[in-house]
């Protein structure tokens, strides 16, 4: 395999896997935030549906920019 077609592999393998963290991270801090604000009524409930859509838009970006990165490498783009 060409040195070249290596080094795209691994960006490709480092942008999925710095992606795959982010992604992580965004769960961990709503869920973290969350539960130290103790979601018990409904204004709580209102703020936590928020925070969950906020969230679930974060991941959604983080993982549509890395899937453009992806297919960028792929097709021998930087």
């Amino acid at each position: 395999m060409p040195e070249q077609e290596l080094e795209r592999l691994r960006q490709v393998a480092n942008r999925l896997t710095a992606a795959h963290q982010e992604a992580l991270n965004a769960v961990v801090g709503a869920l973290e935030y969350s539960g130290e604000r103790g979601l018990v009524d409904d204004e709580a409930q209102s703020w936590g549906t928020e925070r969950l859509e906020a969230t679930l838009l974060d991941m959604r970006a983080i993982l549509e920019g890395a899937s453009a990165d992806v297919r960028s490498l792929q097709e021998g783009g930087k």
